[in-house]
């Protein structure tokens, strides 16, 4: 397998983010995930690329440092009383095995994991070492003999269940001998040692019978089994380029793109699917997933998916389903429940996509019940549904005295139009015909003095103080340059409002030549984002953070495709790498990784529902994709980075004049054929 190096994205911390992610060892989509800890006194940021220090392997379920590790441990071993520390350049960190010498112990940590546990070997030359499990918060024993341990672990973020807990089961293959410390063993060194574990959420029980099955495979066939997944995943993509470097960046971002969102069912004695409901506090059968956030990953991640992984995504739905029926609302943000930590309600997104790719059709029905249930009914609780309906449904629009109220009337718009689609692919008009043309209540907000969304008062007049510069107030995570063009469900009506595609693209240029600057607004003081959006310097483009991500693509829809692809190879080029340092801001549960990989392939899903993409400039000589109709091969001829624009575009055996393509079309095409051109075509 091309060596993928999963320190990508990790030199960050909280005031400035170069991915904010971990250096993540397991299978993809997996229930629990293994990194290595260098400093836990840094709270979430307990990893750090550019440290020496090792104090052991994490057992992790954190999908962000803004959200928090909901169940976590730590597995050290020692053989004296030293700080441990090795050689970050001489350490692996690769999806399958994590394999770390920590010098002062003289003591080599190889580890990797299964969907649901994994294990540990230690090989070192002292007689004996110590082998301890650090659990913070809450735990207790529940058993413990001279082979193993089994644990329940309650250190949780956050949850609606306050006794959420993991339970922990652990075997050693040579007996150990507990310490005076709490869950401390020392091991009669036998060359090497192994030891095995699994988590459960449900049970102890469900916790050992899996432990049961996982002690009897060696080390090295579970490496290897990790690894044939992990190949299996890498070879849907073909990469062929005379660059190893950006190869390199497009394998480790399709890695981090299939991390999230992250298991969240076990399997009973029969083998049927179930979940632990927080929400009932209680197992339920089923499917569930946790750890992601719809408002990031909406955009790029979940389109990625169903193009080349259709019945994953149909998994997907299920579990988004199951938590829609045990909440009465389609989730926002997981981990392991709802955290509503974004405005929207997004995975009308998802749901919508999947349904214009015919993905999981029985499903169909009852996700648009919930679509509408939570476009229809407020709910109690702030975290689930879409705050402010009632005022949505009013006005039309949020109003401005409640904070992200443009974004949330764009986030609502967007998604009633959403029903309307999935409404009319179900033959319900009488749905389809009520929420179509809520999809329109994004004019409500647009101001054409400016050309962009103003926030606006509940007597329906703009307010007075508005600055384009200025963060927060009636903007998420940016100002209104970065945030009034979330429009995908009516793009031609937006550049209508604007004056026309010239007085539309008039705008843009504004934008993308505009100094990064910012005001700090109603944030009181400068957040990560806004230092992130000023380093790249690329004009009010803040790449660094989703609602940007569609904008450079904005131009070829508006009948100027040569400035998407500059925008767009200028960000390829310069903007992202497979190093520590690979990100201009946060990667956000796949979705910055997806959108390099969808701009790596000349393509971009701008409106996610409707079925088509956007073209812009592929990066790559050719790229064979295996699609589940076939393998479709995209080649780039004259590809010199100093050729910055499209001459022409040929699908199969004719010739590509417009600038987008839809699904149905790509999935029939066996060639894409680019050719670059060192001036926009004439």
């Amino acid at each position: 397998m091309l060596r993928i190096d999963t320190r990508q994205g990790t030199a960050s911390h909280p005031d400035f983010s170069h991915g904010n992610t971990l250096p993540l060892t397991g299978v993809p989509w997996g229930m629990h995930y293994l990194t290595v800890q260098t400093n836990g006194d840094r709270g979430a940021w307990f990893f750090d690329p550019a440290s020496r220090q090792f104090e052991g392997i994490r057992l992790t379920h954190q999908p962000s440092p803004w959200i928090g590790d909901f169940q976590h441990c730590l597995f050290r071993a020692t053989t004296n009383k030293a700080t441990g520390t090795y050689q970050p350049d001489r350490a692996t960190f690769s999806p399958a095995v994590i394999d770390i010498y920590d010098e002062p112990h003289q003591l080599r940590t190889q580890a990797t994991a299964t969907a649901r546990g994994g294990a540990l070997r230690y090989t070192s030359t002292a007689r004996e070492f110590t082998f301890q499990i650090q659990a913070p918060d809450r735990w207790t024993i529940v058993h413990q003999d001279n082979r193993g341990v089994v644990l329940q672990l309650q250190n949780q973020t956050a949850s609606a269940d306050p006794d959420f807990s993991m339970y922990l089961a652990v075997s050693c293959d040579t007996p150990w001998h507990a310490e005076d410390t709490p869950l401390a063993y020392t091991i009669s060194n036998s060359q090497p040692v192994v030891i095995h574990f699994t988590a459960s959420f449900i049970s102890p029980e469900y916790a050992q019978r899996a432990l049961a099955e996982l002690e009897r495979q060696p080390f090295t066939k579970l490496v290897a089994a990790n690894t044939a997944e992990w190949e299996k995943k890498m070879a849907l993509f073909t990469v062929q380029d005379h660059h190893a470097d950006r190869v390199q960046t497009f394998y480790t971002s399709w890695y981090r793109s299939l991390l999230f969102p992250m298991r969240f069912y076990e399997y009973d004695a029969a083998g049927g699917p179930v979940h632990y409901s927080t929400t009932e506090r209680r197992a339920l059968p089923g499917r569930l997933y946790t750890n992601t956030g719809f408002w990031d990953t909406y955009k790029t991640t979940f389109p990625l998916l169903a193009l080349v992984q259709p019945t994953q995504y149909g998994y997907f739905l299920e579990g988004f389903l199951n938590s829609a029926k045990e909440t009465g609302y389609l989730p926002k943000w997981l981990s392991p429940d709802e955290r509503a930590m974004m405005p929207g309600t997004m995975a009308d997104a998802v749901v919508a996509d999947a349904v214009d790719k015919d993905i999981r059709p029985d499903l169909w029905p009852d996700l648009l019940t919930a679509m509408v249930h939570g476009a229809e009914t407020p709910s109690d609780d702030p975290h689930y549904g879409r705050p402010n309906l009632k005022d949505y449904q009013t006005l039309g629009y949020v109003p401005a005295d409640i904070p992200e109220s443009v974004n949330q009337t764009l986030d609502y718009a967007y998604s009633d139009a959403l029903i309307g689609v999935v409404a009319a692919k179900l033959q319900r008009p009488d749905i389809a015909e009520d929420y179509a043309p809520r999809g329109q209540n994004y004019r409500h907000l647009f101001d054409p003095k400016f050309g962009l969304m103003h926030p606006k008062s509940r007597t329906g007049t703009f307010l007075n103080s508005f600055n384009p510069y200025t963060w927060g107030q009636g903007f998420t995570e940016g100002s209104a340059w970065q945030n009034s063009f979330a429009v995908y469900q009516d793009i031609p009506g937006l550049i209508d409002l604007a004056g026309g595609p010239q007085a539309f693209l008039h705008t843009l240029h504004t934008l993308a030549n505009a100094a990064p600057r910012y005001n700090v607004g109603s944030y009181h003081g400068v957040i990560h984002e806004m230092a992130e959006m000023s380093a790249i310097d690329f004009g009010q483009i803040a790449i660094s953070n989703q609602p940007s991500f569609h904008i450079p693509y904005l131009f070829a829809l508006a009948g100027a495709p040569a400035s998407t692809e500059l925008l767009v190879k200028q960000l390829l080029l310069h903007a992202f790498n497979a190093g520590p340092a690979g990100f201009p801001g946060d990667e956000d549960n796949g979705s910055m990784s997806s959108w390099y990989i969808w701009s790596a392939l000349g393509l971009y899903p701008l409106r996610p529902g409707f079925g088509d993409y956007v073209f812009g400039i592929p990066l790559f000589d050719e790229v064979t994709i295996q699609l589940p109709t076939g393998p479709l091969t995209l080649t780039t001829q004259r590809n010199q980075d100093y050729r910055l624009f499209v001459d022409a575009r040929q699908r199969d055996d004719r010739a590509v004049t417009g600038p987008t393509i839809t699904h149905r079309d790509l999935l029939a095409t066996w060639q894409l054929t680019t050719t670059l051109g060192l001036l926009p075509k004439g």
